[in-house]
């Protein structure tokens, strides 16, 4: 009995969220739709996986095993190029015929088939994981050059997902070599199983899950909108913006986007990209939530009694996380420690 439970629990995990993405269907962006498919794959896949530790597999059963273990990675990269990229007609089926011509092969040549599906599962493992990370870093410096306040759009949410996508390769490959029937001969080592991929399938499909901000939204804020001015020379955009940012503070409109800097001087996103990037060598974020801090030093140097909420909320800070990410990314100490450093 203890056996058939802990056996399905990663298919509970999968079918459970399979059946909450469903319900939400009418809401879903391209990438929660293409999520819903993986965990309809992942639910037959561990179903599978739960027949065979409690009342073994036919042939056919098998061959269904390896189309959807050899699916489950093309289906995750697709996520991720959905996250990623606004789509534009899909060809992503594509990257499923490898699986259904090695499901095709094991269920003719079954020895053949296992070999060539233990050999294609590598290479799908280590290629998603490669061009995935590829994807997200490329996708996560576009966002830095857009927005100010990156929380919620890519890096908090994406790489905790990456991370359990790595987690899982991992698990994953390292079961792909030892091979179900070494898990068959003890109730804990199916256990240890288990959990382990019912913890990271339920991550995983909990971040896709709570995420709202997609692609759409970012290609939306991302628009040239060229707006400049007649008369308006590149020459001086770095004094308009110098006294934007110093002058006026613009710096601590909250969620400040570049396309609001480049209408408040009268450019494009383009110009104002391009000056922050060669002239004050960073991104938009890093320019942004620098003089952020430098601001929340000068209060907490003015008032060392200011309670700290306060602090944060006058810098333009959305999230004390923010805030104290960011101050020990540019002092290298906490608030605290730099409160303590200027009293020395």
């Amino acid at each position: 009995m203890l056996t058939l439970i802990i056996s399905f629990i990663p298919f509970l995990v999968c079918f459970g969220w399979f059946l909450a993405f469903v319900r939400n269907r009418h809401q879903s962006d391209p990438a929660k739709r293409v999520l819903t498919w993986f965990l309809a794959v992942c639910s037959v896949l561990y179903f599978s996986h739960g027949l065979f530790f409690t009342a073994g597999l036919p042939h056919l059963m098998e061959c269904i095993w390896t189309l959807c273990s050899l699916s489950v990675y093309p289906l995750y990269y697709c996520y991720i190029c959905r996250l990623t990229n606004t789509p534009r007609g899909s060809i992503y089926h594509l990257y499923l015929l490898p699986a259904l011509i090695i499901a095709v092969v094991k269920y003719f040549y079954p020895e053949e088939g296992e070999i060539a599906r233990k050999v294609l599962f590598c290479f799908q493992v280590i290629l998603v994981c490669y061009y995935g990370i590829k994807r997200l870093n490329a996708f996560d410096k576009k966002l830095s050059e857009v927005y100010a306040d990156t929380e919620g759009r890519d890096t908090t949410n994406i790489r905790h997902l990456l991370v359990a996508f790595i987690l899982c390769s991992l698990c994953s490959a390292i079961a792909n070599v030892v091979g179900k029937q070494y898990f068959a001969q003890s109730d804990w080592f199916i256990l240890l199983a288990s959990i382990s991929f019912s913890t990271l399938l339920f991550t995983l499909s909990y971040i896709g899950y709570t995420r709202q901000f997609t692609v759409a939204e970012f290609n939306n804020d991302n628009k040239e909108g060229v707006v400049l001015a007649e008369g308006t020379a590149p020459d001086s955009l770095s004094q308009k913006i110098e006294r934007l940012m110093k002058e006026d503070n613009f710096y601590l409109t909250k969620d400040v986007k570049i396309n609001d800097v480049a209408r408040a001087v009268g450019s494009c996103r383009t110009y104002v990209s391009n000056y922050i990037n060669q002239v004050e060598g960073c991104s938009f974020t890093d320019y942004i939530n620098r003089l952020r801090i430098q601001h929340a030093q000068q209060l907490l140097h003015r008032n060392k009694n200011e309670k700290m909420f306060n602090i944060i909320s006058s810098s333009g800070f959305s999230s004390e996380q923010s805030f104290y990410r960011n101050f020990r990314k540019f002092t290298g100490l906490t608030p605290a420690e730099w409160l303590e450093s200027q009293q020395e």
